[in-house]
């Protein structure tokens, strides 16, 4: 089931609960804005969920026959993408943990009011479509690598860095539950943390990569804050930047790595990795701006880049911020295949292609950012000084505890 395709459309409630009055009320609260099925047990309940798609059941513990704590289970177990707010007026600290311990997006005690079930609700239905979106992406992922043991292999890369596996488990869980409470100024639920974890894990398999997400979304951010944009666009800058290689996780590594000149044969499987991107990040919800740079970072001002050949200002203004930063962190640092260029070298081949491969204006706004020195920082020391801290103090408070 596409379960992020079936919520752009009224989300089905089933609301099941053996009292008439807790049963209309949820019925009146909910009509507007969902489709309302409503049951009067447990076992109506059940029959409902084998014969109609239903996106969240409300649900009362305290009913004959089958109970709620039982039908709870049933429910993870058989229908795991069914979201579940218990609303009862006999909660107890067993139920409670209980519920927890099955998933339940909220617990409400009787008497309710709208605000409450509204709110627990519309919580519940976002945390449904980031788990659909998420879902989505990992289906888009597999059919992407085709590779088992590509996959397995960054796997093992998150499992054997603490820094890598702890930023997982937190993008993961800032991701799913109340994902409507951690939407970024892009508008995209915040699995982009995820893209991010999964972005570093890539270049962790490629010594030469290490840090290159990073350092051109830093070179890519001061671009865009010396073109003054908006603190919505610097932030799609940033983030495009970060994740414009996604899309190597679906090109053998033996080439990525290969010191030699690659075949046209091999070329062209390496220049579909923006393509891989863009259509990665398709079913997150990421904002357009941002599919866009991705999938279109190696286009060329002239014309001559890849995929669509686009050419001028027809090519995203994101796009044309990543593909400079791009291009000065591939020029200044060793590459399989060469060794880092002076940087007097790379200034010049920054002059000689501006309205070649880059846009002539950004080109020379970024060659004043060199000349200044603004790209002299060495942010790794700086990201690694910080993620050791962060890991210092997740160890002295889990110490404390």
């Amino acid at each position: 089931m596409d379960v992020s395709g079936r919520l752009t459309e009224r989300p089905t409630v089933l609301v099941v609960d053996d009292e008439r009055g807790p049963r209309e009320s949820l019925r009146m609260i909910l009509e507007p804005a969902h489709r309302v099925v409503l049951a009067e047990s447990g076992s109506e309940a059940l029959e409902t969920l084998r014969t109609t798609p239903v996106d969240l059941v409300t649900l009362d513990l305290n009913m004959p026959g089958l109970r709620g704590d039982e039908l709870m289970g049933i429910l993870r177990r058989d229908f795991p993408q069914v979201e579940v707010v218990v609303i009862t007026g006999y909660g107890t600290v067993e139920t409670a943990t209980q519920g927890i311990r099955y998933g339940i997006a909220d617990y409400l005690q009787k008497p309710f009011d709208v605000v409450q079930v509204m709110s627990a609700v519309t919580r519940a239905l976002e945390r449904r479509r980031g788990h659909g979106q998420l879902v989505s992406f990992l289906d888009a992922l597999g059919q992407v690598v085709g590779r088992e043991r590509e996959v397995r292999d960054l796997l093992l890369a998150v499992e054997r860095s603490p820094r890598l596996k702890g930023r997982l488990t937190r993008a993961l869980d800032a991701a799913l539950p109340g994902a409507s409470e951690r939407r970024d100024d892009a508008g995209a639920v915040r699995t982009t943390d995820f893209l991010e974890v999964l972005a570093e894990t890539i270049e962790s398999q490629d010594g030469y990569m290490r840090g290159h997400a990073r350092r051109v979304a830093f070179y890519a951010s001061l671009i865009a804050d010396r073109l003054c944009l908006s603190a919505t666009e610097q932030e799609q800058v940033r983030l495009s930047a970060f994740l414009h290689d996604l899309g190597k996780i679906g090109v053998p590594t033996d080439l990525l790595l290969r010191p030699g000149a690659l075949d046209p044969s091999e070329r062209l499987v390496v220049e579909r990795h923006p393509e891989i991107g863009a259509r990665l990040v398709a079913p997150l919800g990421i904002a357009t701006d941002i599919a866009a740079a991705i999938r279109h970072h190696h286009e060329w001002w002239d014309g001559s880049g890849y995929p669509d050949g686009l050419y001028g200002d027809d090519i995203p203004l994101t796009a044309r911020i990543v593909q400079i930063a791009d291009a000065f962190d591939a020029m200044t640092c060793d590459r399989p295949y060469r060794r880092a260029l002076p940087r007097e070298v790379v200034v010049r081949e920054l002059q000689r292609f501006a309205g070649v491969q880059f846009d002539p204006a950004l080109a020379k706004e970024f060659l004043l950012l060199v000349e200044a020195g603004a790209c002299d920082v060495d942010i790794m020391v700086v990201a690694d000084a910080v993620g050791a801290a962060a890991v210092q103090m997740e160890s002295a408070a889990l110490a404390a505890r």
